[in-house]
């Protein structure tokens, strides 16, 4: 096994990391919109992601039913810190991308933009959950306006509003089930389980609606996740205007895990 966990640039790390005897999973809190800290001094996101994670360590549960669960623990804590529910930009969240080796089965679940990607024994590889970049928009305004402009953030405002609507988070709200990705494979045929936050993906000059993860996954395998992560990191430090490479900060937290099989 290979792993990262490293804060980027932000005041906080959002994200959480996993690796417990069978289970291993990463998730990427985000902080609502109105930045308030709790009295730990933590991020809604942070808490969230942080609660998810250890949610997902209950081994006799289904990773499904742990993402329920998950989802249960973040809206009961919301509520004990006087959240307002009806605002919905103020919600903590947070994504998850978590697998359990069984026997001959990898079983995973994955909900949000962190992802799950099995690598073949032949070389190809399949993204778990192939889903839309719900920040493609954003990401798109922010190459053509800059990170700083306005109409960024009111788009990004109607995106996070767009929760558990168009795509999923665990934040507590009962619709977030509805986006709940999950499966199995056979480990026969898989060489390497990679499962990583966006903090680790390739930074990409032009906007994709849906990711495309092939580099990733040869230099992953090339180079293994430390290599990895240095080559990312050192394209976004060319990029400090964040225009060439449009992203919401100069460097993201990461969460990652390589499972060479």
């Amino acid at each position: 096994m290979e792993y990262i966990f490293e804060q980027g640039s932000g005041v906080h790390n959002e994200d959480y990391l996993i690796t417990h005897e069978q289970t291993f999973g990463v998730f990427d809190g985000a902080t609502s919109l109105n930045s308030a800290c709790l009295d730990n001094g933590k991020s809604g996101g942070a808490r969230a992601s942080t609660i998810a994670g250890q949610t997902f360590l209950g081994a006799s549960q289904t990773l499904v039913r742990l993402g329920i669960m998950a989802n249960t623990a973040i809206r009961s804590e919301m509520e004990q810190c006087g959240v307002d529910f009806s605002r919905r930009c103020s919600l903590w969240s947070t994504s998850a991308a978590v697998v359990r080796l069984k026997g001959d089965a990898i079983e995973w679940f994955q909900t949000g933009d962190s992802q799950v990607v099995f690598i073949g024994k032949d070389g190809d590889y399949k993204v778990a959950a192939k889903r839309l970049d719900h920040d493609f928009p954003s990401l798109s305004l922010i190459k053509e306006k800059g990170r700083d402009h306005p109409d960024v953030h009111q788009l990004v405002k109607r995106v996070r509003e767009d929760m558990n609507r168009s795509y999923g988070v665990l934040n507590g709200e009962r619709e977030a089930v509805g986006f709940f990705r999950m499966g199995e494979e056979k480990v026969c045929n898989i060489k390497t389980v990679l499962l990583f936050t966006d903090g680790l993906d390739i930074p990409c000059p032009v906007p994709q609606r849906y990711k495309d993860f092939s580099c990733l996954v040869r230099m992953s395998q090339e180079l293994g996740l430390q290599g990895l992560r240095d080559y990312v990191r050192d394209q976004e430090q060319l990029d400090q205007d964040l225009r060439a490479f449009p992203r919401f900060k100069q460097h993201d937290d990461i969460a990652a895990i390589a499972l060479h099989l």
